[in-house]
């Protein structure tokens, strides 16, 4: 399901001056017993918009760079401190942000200002706004090579099923790959996408694990989990949320 929002044209530059920006934050859960492994930041905007519209617009006044790393910092900023060391936090990056010549001063600068981060984030990457020859640019893999060396992780989101998909898996080795709801919708009643779930599968393992996106039915989820999906996400196990920082932080002790 797609946010609506409101119709109304955003001002990037008082987005991000004002701080109207601010992150709600859903759960990814381990199928084996259903407790939070991390949350997935989303960004939100006051007045409410939808955020491909915000994105949209950022693209045309040349500011994605400006508003990816101002979405990224904020989602850092509002997760509960207390938070950290117990869940990861997967948090949306443009592509075009990681190969920004100020990127890799931006992320020294995230470790000095938030120590507690480190092996800790999760950066997603979607493929679908990414041109494929992308992902042979030598640099954009030093990038990946280079975000991965301090410590942080990477995510693969809403990969096609292709052998182009399977070949990035192979050789960039994610820690996470990702399918949306488009997967997820009606699994319980679809052989093809049971099928397709369990060949992406065969290509992740423990080093890569398999997160299911759009989790909206209990008839859905239960095929999920037996069809050994790791990692699920969506609307029937929790909408998104703002975080409190006195929420408990460990639902369940083992």
């Amino acid at each position: 399901m797609k946010e609506e929002g409101c119709k109304i044209e955003p001002n990037i530059p008082s987005l991000i001056r004002d701080n109207s920006l601010f992150s709600e934050y859903q759960p990814l859960t381990n199928s084996s017993n259903d407790s939070v492994f991390a949350y997935e930041a989303l960004m939100r905007t006051t007045p409410r918009i939808n955020p491909l519209i915000v994105f949209q617009q950022a693209q045309i006044d040349g500011l994605l760079y400006e508003l990816d790393i101002a979405c990224i910092s904020n989602a850092i900023k509002e997760f509960p401190k207390e938070y950290f060391g117990h869940y990861s936090l997967f948090i949306n990056i443009l592509p075009t942000t990681i190969l920004h010549n100020e990127f890799k001063s931006f992320i020294h600068n995230l470790l000095i200002h938030y120590p507690m981060i480190e092996g800790q984030i999760v950066f997603e990457i979607n493929e679908n706004v990414v041109m494929e020859s992308i992902w042979e640019q030598r640099e954009f893999l030093n990038r990946l090579t280079f975000i991965k060396s301090l410590g942080f992780h990477i995510a693969f989101d809403d990969l096609p099923v292709s052998k182009a998909s399977f070949h990035i898996i192979e050789n960039l080795s994610p820690d996470f790959v990702k399918l949306d709801h488009t997967k997820s919708k009606g699994l319980s009643s679809s052989k093809e996408k049971q099928d397709l779930i369990s060949l992406f599968l065969e290509y992740t393992d423990k080093k890569v694990k398999l997160v299911l996106e759009g989790i909206e039915t209990e008839e859905d989820l239960l095929t999920a989990k037996r069809l050994g999906v790791p990692l699920l996400q969506g609307f029937y196990i929790s909408m998104p949320k703002r975080l409190q920082m006195f929420d408990r932080v460990l639902e369940i002790e083992v």
